[in-house]
């Protein structure tokens, strides 16, 4: 079997935006790709591309904007939607070769999977989210604190923030900080404003691979929201809920092993019932 083994490599893919990405694994093998959240980057899914390497292609990238990835110069609103960034996904993967994947997202990187089965269907064997709500509504008062709050503090300041709340453990805190201090400033900003006020229930309920949430119960923000959204969710084929009781926000850095394990069964269902 050959092995591929690439690490932090930028690809142009569109308006002279390069993206960062990491491609290890098997190349025989299925494709999974991690996405992170807003703020972070592929260092987020390190030890994800580490276990499962050994039986898939693994695939990180890092948004534009975010980690080595270069950003829009004189952005607008218009740059950074998650459409946009979305579609640097699909270039990415087309470039690589790739037709299909199972799509892997945390927090925002959740709503670009929503968004890459809005936009074609045929990419995704499968669809995992954690940290991510498919329906937002944040009130004007909500999003003018947290724009307020970011220029106020700007990226550095917001690191630091994170460093010191964004989990329970010392060591993670550490990491997020590191990712945190390498976002844009505009990239924070304009994807905040745009992720504000969303809903992908409609899209959801219009296709039927399969998906999994895992949810952390410490990760209260989300998960406030998160409530009606399973109600609906709990109704698709092929739907799992996992729960991780000792989780927050960053599931997969925290207890890794048990985020690994989860994921593994999954991806293992979609072999089995592929086979039959």
């Amino acid at each position: 079997m050959t092995m591929i083994n690439v690490c932090a490599v930028l690809l142009e893919v569109s308006d002279d935006i390069e993206i960062e990405y990491s491609l290890s694994g098997a190349d025989s093998e299925e494709t999974l790709l991690f996405v992170h959240g807003l703020g972070s980057n592929l260092d987020q899914f390190e030890l994800q591309q580490q276990y499962f390497a050994k039986n898939y292609r693994v695939l990180l990238i890092s948004m534009r904007g975010h980690g080595n990835s270069s950003a829009p110069v004189n952005p607008t609103p218009a740059d950074y939607t998650i459409r946009k960034i979305a579609r640097d996904v699909q270039a990415l993967l087309a470039h690589l070769g790739i037709s299909k994947v199972h799509f892997v997202g945390s927090s925002m990187g959740g709503l670009v999977g929503y968004e890459l089965l809005e936009m074609d269907e045929g990419l995704l064997l499968s669809l995992t989210t954690f940290g991510t709500t498919a329906r937002l509504h944040s009130s004007r008062f909500t999003l003018r604190s947290l724009l307020t709050m970011l220029r106020l503090l700007g990226p550095k300041g917001i690191a630091w923030l994170v460093g010191r709340t964004a989990s329970k453990d010392k060591a993670v805190r550490a990491r997020l900080k590191r990712m945190y201090e390498m976002v844009s400033k505009d990239a924070l900003e304009l994807i905040m404003m745009d992720i504000a006020d969303y809903d992908y229930m409609d899209t959801i309920c219009r296709h039927n691979i399969p998906m999994m949430v895992i949810r952390g119960w410490r990760d209260s923000g989300i998960n406030k929201n998160l409530d009606p959204v399973l109600e609906i969710m709990g109704n698709k084929p092929y739907f799992e809920l996992v729960e991780m009781p000792n989780a927050g926000h960053f599931a997969n850095m925290e207890k890794p092993s048990d985020f690994n394990e989860i994921l593994k069964r999954f991806l293992l269902k979609q072999s089995i019932r592929n086979y039959l």
